[in-house]
């Protein structure tokens, strides 16, 4: 059993550095969410049915421990109609589930100010992992997701991979595949690369990295035309490099591979 994505978060302390950048490379961001009591607050980018959410910790609290991790892309969201049902359902598979806790998110839709509100339940794989799960079910979703499709100036249209890293490729699976499973469809296909792959194929020094947790360490996503999107970072002066039919951008502010498909 797996659990389908509801988002995925990167994790910066400097958000306006980090929002600069992604907006750069083509991203459309949503204007900025704060997350009351928290110390955090948020831009989204939305990709059909899941979102890339861009996490800032702005001052100390309960996000703080995302801090001084392997990757910057630390978090997933799984998507659940009910967090306790299905936070009891992975403890069943050997997932350490927490509580489940309400979470509210101030939120502007049409020039009006509402309220978001979900449930969100913590868990964890049975063998360690340098990645914060935890389920999200949505009680407003007309508050969170656009009422019509963005456009993303760099023509990304989904959210087509998610980037898992280990020691070995099939210790990353082992220990994470519980969870996420293997993807593919409607949902972002789960590619567990053994650190060493993973260096290689995004052109990183080697580093004692190897020995460090199964983590999330990359998104890929499908464009609408690979060759216009290539132009348009050209365009921006943003760095990266075509490898085959991909183009990946490494950037020194979000700190871990974003890669764009056809």
């Amino acid at each position: 059993m797996a659990f389908p994505i509801d988002h995925l978060f990167t994790v910066t302390t400097d958000r306006e550095a980090a929002r600069t950048a992604l907006a750069g490379m083509g991203f459309q961001l949503t204007e900025r969410g704060e997350h009351p009591g928290r110390g955090t607050s948020n831009h989204l980018m939305f990709f059909g049915r899941c979102y890339w959410e861009l996490l800032a910790i702005d001052e100390p609290g309960p996000a703080s421990a995302l801090l001084g991790k392997a990757t910057t892309l630390m978090g997933c969201a799984l998507r659940t109609a009910d967090a306790a049902r299905d936070a009891a359902a992975a403890a069943l598979l050997g997932a350490s589930a927490g509580a489940t806790e309400p979470v509210t998110r101030p939120v502007r839709v049409d020039g009006q100010w509402h309220t978001a509100r979900f449930t969100i339940a913590p868990l964890a794989p049975a063998a360690p992992a340098d990645v914060y799960f935890f389920f999200c079910q949505h009680l407003t979703p007309e508050l969170v997701w656009p009422h019509e499709r963005v456009v993303h100036p760099n023509g990304a249209l989904r959210l087509k991979a998610l980037y898992a890293v280990g020691p070995s490729g099939s210790s990353a699976e082992r220990t994470l595949s519980v969870l996420l499973g293997s993807g593919g469809g409607d949902e972002p296909r789960i590619e567990y690369l053994s650190a060493d792959t993973y260096r290689s194929r995004f052109g990183m020094p080697s580093t004692s990295a190897a020995e460090a947790p199964p983590h999330l360490a990359g998104l890929g996503f499908q464009v609408e035309d690979l060759d216009r999107c290539a132009a348009y970072l050209t365009k921006q002066r943003i760095p990266h490099r075509i490898q085959g039919r991909e183009i990946q951008v490494l950037s020194n502010v979000v700190k871990h591979p974003i890669v764009f498909t056809a």
